[in-house]
């Protein structure tokens, strides 16, 4: 049996553009996915929703602009890329981009779908990768497997036709017009839904409630997005722990907030309803509220409320719950397995600045997390901002070689070192790394 230098578990987004970037290095590389084909959240790709990054942020332009695999190649073979251009918006709906995902995983010959990894275990000089259909050996393993619904415990045995997760949204009967719906969560995807209920329907009754204190806008500015940038990232992996986590709690708006045009639209849609008087009584809108707990009531749902600035308790009597709660990392038995003797930092696998995990004993080859590293990597590691330099820093630890240099502009915003000398070593580590990386050759 061949032993290939790499398998990749996971055919989503990420693990896409590693396959792209990966096909004109010397290589040799298999990709498996358990579903029949490449999908993105379907149950979220609604009319109205949009890519909340650049299109450029796509599986390969970052790192290789030539690339046959990029966003503008695609619009230039589907005949779209000077109405692209005229259209004057830099933003594209999801919709498109799935297809042009669907497009890159059609011309990639390393993908294999309908393939469940069931078991990986070490294996002489690599990893036996067991599956539904055969099995593969490889120096290497890249586990990609995506998210899973978050769902609050107290609704967990609930699920139905009547209580699902947003992801589950349009894979669900929709909304009647006689239906009063109560939306969980104050993020993008909440609001994309609130959006599709009020444009289908003026007698659905909505309330939308989140726990935090208004509905907030995504911070998407020029200086923030400075956040998501192969230099910031590495600078972030060097910091303590508990700096890490201070850090992404503290920008979570750059990742976790709503779309200012989808803020704006859906202001205006309430407007108008207030105008025509059809506002007051089919849509309510519940800030800084927590639900405690849904209990089945004569063929509806008692959901019950805390008040978290007032303390008070509430409850409303609702037919539908769509839980826009987020999502986790998915762990799969295999990866559980693999990860037991992993290196923990506050019950995280600690990884290297290349997303291999540290393992505190000998490993016959290594293993990479794609989308397990918010608290090692920063907020960019959970979406598409740096997801094409994430997959050159695997393919070149994998290749023990800078095969994709690292061409990163210099930021607009500089970082000074600290007073503190511990702090001051560290940092001129980090900074020693940065030119280091940026001068190879």
């Amino acid at each position: 049996m061949e032993m290939l230098d790499v398998v990749g578990i996971g055919i989503g987004p990420f693990n896409l553009s590693l396959a792209a970037l990966i096909e004109p290095t010397p290589l040799r590389a298999l990709f498996l996915e358990k579903r029949d084909g490449l999908v993105w959240h379907p149950g979220l790709a609604l009319p109205n929703s949009r890519l909340q990054v650049s299109p450029l942020k796509d599986c390969v332009t970052l790192v290789d602009p030539t690339s046959p695999y990029s966003f503008l190649n695609y619009l230039a073979l589907h005949g779209r890329i000077y109405s692209f251009v005229n259209k004057r918006n830099a933003s594209t709906s999801r919709q498109e981009f799935i297809e042009y995902y669907r497009w890159v995983a059609g011309r990639l010959k390393t993908l294999r779908f309908s393939e469940d990894a069931k078991d990986v275990i070490p294996f002489r000089d690599g990893y036996r990768i067991s599956t539904n259909t055969t099995t593969y050996l490889a120096h290497a393993v890249v586990v990609g497997v995506g998210v899973e619904p978050k769902i609050p415990a107290f609704a967990r045995s609930l699920l139905c036709g009547t209580v699902y997760h947003a992801a589950d949204y349009l894979e669900r009967s929709l909304p009647h017009a006689a239906e009063h719906v109560l939306v969980v969560g104050g993020g993008q995807s909440g609001a994309e839904i609130i959006e599709h209920i009020l444009t289908r329907s003026v007698s659905t009754q909505i309330t939308w409630a989140t726990s935090r204190s208004n509905f907030f806008a995504i911070d998407d500015n020029s200086f923030v997005n400075e956040a998501y940038t192969p230099a910031y990232s590495r600078r972030f992996h060097a910091l303590p722990l508990q700096q890490r986590r201070d850090i992404v709690e503290g920008e979570m708006l750059t990742s976790d907030g709503i779309s200012v045009d989808l803020c704006n639209r859906l202001y205006e849609m309430l407007y108008e309803r207030s105008v025509d008087g059809t506002l007051a009584d089919r849509f309510r809108v519940l800030p800084n509220v927590v639900v405690k707990d849904i209990t089945s009531h004569n063929k509806s749902w008692r959901v019950d409320l805390d008040e978290i600035t007032t303390q008070r308790n509430s409850c409303i009597l609702v037919d539908r719950i769509v839980l826009a709660t987020g999502f986790q990392p998915r762990t799969p038995p295999f990866l559980e397995a693999l990860l037991e003797g992993a290196c923990m930092e506050d019950g995280l696998p600690v990884l290297g600045v290349d997303y291999a995990v540290r393992f505190g004993r000998p490993m016959p080859g290594p293993i990479y997390l794609q989308n397990q590293s918010r608290v090692q990597h920063g907020l960019q590691s959970a979406n598409l901002s740096l997801v094409a330099y994430r997959n050159s820093q695997i393919i070149n630890s994998l290749l023990g070689r800078p095969f994709y240099l690292n061409t990163s502009d210099r930021q607009m915003i500089q970082v000074y070192a600290p007073s503190d000398a511990s702090e001051r070593d560290g940092g001129e580590v980090a900074m020693r790394s940065t030119r280091q990386v940026s001068g190879g050759t």
